[in-house]
């Protein structure tokens, strides 16, 4: 069961992918410099050229995922609202002061009128495409506004699928140098990807090339007798942050970010780890009450995962969607699935 989720300089620069009011399809993208003055002509993840005649002075992010990116590269004045600002929960940095001050225009991602009024010269969000949730801003709203949007971009667009397996966390460096181009903050846009690859080195210094990869299972609910398991598949960032850590997925033949299997193929392919993602809203139990429930589910209890005591958990909003949280993430399931 597939759930939807939700621009270089130049004529003579590289192109930068970057996801703009289009179609979100998966592109690279190599570093990028901007002026601060003067148009800025970017590349949507359909190949699109997008140019932003002047610096965005009012943003609008339908998530918390991008404002968190905002926030990081400084601009958190430019930001006149948010939707969905649960993602600032697992937040722990000094940056949770600055989100905590942002407007907070709806619990999920705004629907297009809110959006408008606001009156924004750009929306952003770390989803893969516009027009996901139900009546959230469309390409087609964005259009009739006259505003312009960016959005991140992921292997074969998302959560819909296809691509290659995403194995490193390029579409988060990559999404904050999208946002360092267009808002003209392309120094601190490289600043905070060098942070973060530093500290992903240091897990993968850690791990080391060799040993055995533990074969883990991500797990986004309770399994329930008679139903399917609600599991993640590789051209996911939780796919990318195991195989960083040093594990490979149980289910290397999905794509999606949410999928249906079957008990028996959990309990066929014999999960050494057990990770629990968190706070997902389709979830009938959610938080610790998850983890317990995992641990005590009889479905589970042949697998090495549950036999050796291998749950580990992390919230959805560190490794679900192109968010500088993803680190965090990273470090968390390392450190757990390691025994650390």
């Amino acid at each position: 069961m597939v759930r939807r989720a939700l621009l270089v300089l130049g004529a003579v620069l590289p192109l930068l992918a970057v996801t703009a009011c289009g179609g979100a399809q998966s592109r690279s993208s190599a570093g990028a410099a901007s002026s601060a003055t003067g148009p800025v002509t970017v590349e949507d993840c359909a190949g699109r050229a997008v140019t932003f005649g002047t610096m965005p002075e009012r943003v609008v992010a339908l998530d918390g995922y991008a404002a968190q990116a905002l926030v990081r590269l400084g601009l958190a004045d430019k930001v006149v609202g948010t939707g969905f600002p649960a993602p600032f929960a697992a937040d722990t940095s000094p940056h949770r002061e600055q989100l905590a001050k942002i407007p907070v225009l709806s619990d999920k991602p705004p629907v297009t009128e809110v959006v408008a009024a606001q009156r924004p010269d750009v929306v952003v969000t770390a989803f893969s495409a516009f027009g996901g949730p139900p009546g959230s801003p469309k390409d087609a709203d964005l259009t009739t506004m006259g505003v312009k949007g960016l959005t991140a971009c992921m292997p074969g667009g998302g959560d819909a699928g296809g691509g290659g397996a995403l194995t490193d966390l390029t579409p988060t460096y990559d999404y904050l140098r999208k946002l360092g181009a267009v808002f003209r903050v392309p120094d601190r846009a490289e600043q905070v990807v060098s942070e973060l690859r530093a500290r992903a080195r240091a897990v993968a210094d850690r791990v080391g090339p060799a040993g055995a990869k533990p074969r883990v299972l991500v797990l986004q609910d309770n399994p329930v007798a008679g139903q399917p398991i609600q599991t993640a598949g590789v051209n996911t960032i939780a796919h990318a942050l195991i195989t960083m850590a040093g594990g490979q997925s149980l289910f290397t033949d999905i794509s999606s970010m949410h999928a249906e299997v079957s008990p028996e193929q959990v309990v066929q392919r014999d999960p050494e780890v057990i990770w629990v993602v968190t706070d997902y809203t389709f979830a009938k139990v959610r938080g610790p009450e998850l983890v317990d429930a995992v641990k005590d589910n009889p479905l589970l209890a042949n697998t090495t995962a549950a036999k050796r005591g291998r749950i580990v958990s992390t919230s959805q909003f560190r490794v679900s969607f192109p968010s500088p949280l993803n680190v965090d993430g990273l470090e968390q399931l390392a450190t757990q699935m390691r025994g650390g």
